[in-house]
C-alpha cells in the first residue's frame, strides 16, 4: 500500500504543470494583521529560477492601529521585502514556503529592518491564479493573513 501511494505521488509531481525557468509571475494581494485592526496590500513579484525555486519582492503599504486599540492614532508603514521561495510541484494547488528580509519605512518612525518568515498557497485558473498568504514579520511579532490575484508569463 505504501508504495501505490510513493508512486502516485512521485508520477503527480513529474505529471504537475509547473512554471519554466526564467518564468515571472506579478500580482496584488490584500488582507490584514490577524488580531488588530488594520488593513495591508502589496504588489508582487517573481522570478522562477527552476521549477522549484524562486526569488521575489513585494511593496506594500500598511495601516495598523497603535497599541492594539481602535484608535484614531494609526501607525503607516511601506514595507519593501526581498524573498526567497520553495514551491512544491503539486497539479492543482501550488503550496509555497520562504524566508525574507523587509526594510520597513514608518510614518513617524524610522526605518527598521524585520526577517519575514511565510507559507502561501497559488491556485491557477487559466492564465491566472488565485493567492492566499501568511507571513509573519519577526521582529514586530506581526502575523499578516492576504488574498489577491496574479498571473505568470
Amino acid at each position: 500500500m505504501k508504495q501505490h501511494i510513493l508512486f502516485i505521488i512521485a508520477l503527480l509531481s513529474a505529471a504537475a504543470p509547473v512554471c519554466a525557468d526564467d518564468s515571472i509571475a506579478v500580482g496584488i494581494r490584500a488582507g490584514g494583521a490577524a488580531g488588530r485592526s488594520s488593513y495591508s496590500t502589496e504588489v508582487f513579484g517573481e522570478l522562477y529560477l527552476n521549477r522549484l525555486v524562486s526569488i521575489g519582492a513585494t511593496l506594500g503599504y500598511t495601516i495598523i492601529d497603535r497599541d492594539n486599540k481602535q484608535s484614531v492614532k494609526r501607525d503607516e508603514a511601506v514595507p519593501i521585502t526581498a524573498l526567497f521561495k520553495a514551491h512544491a510541484p503539486f497539479p492543482v494547488i501550488k503550496p509555497y514556503a520562504g524566508l525574507g528580509q523587509a526594510l520597513i519605512f514608518h510614518n513617524d518612525r524610522g526605518t527598521k529592518g524585520s526577517v519575514v518568515g511565510l507559507a502561501g498557497v497559488d491556485i491557477p485558473i487559466g492564465p491566472f491564479f488565485l493567492n492566499a498568504e501568511y507571513r509573519r514579520q519577526l521582529d514586530d511579532r506581526l502575523d499578516i493573513l492576504a488574498g489577491g490575484v496574479g498571473t505568470r508569463f
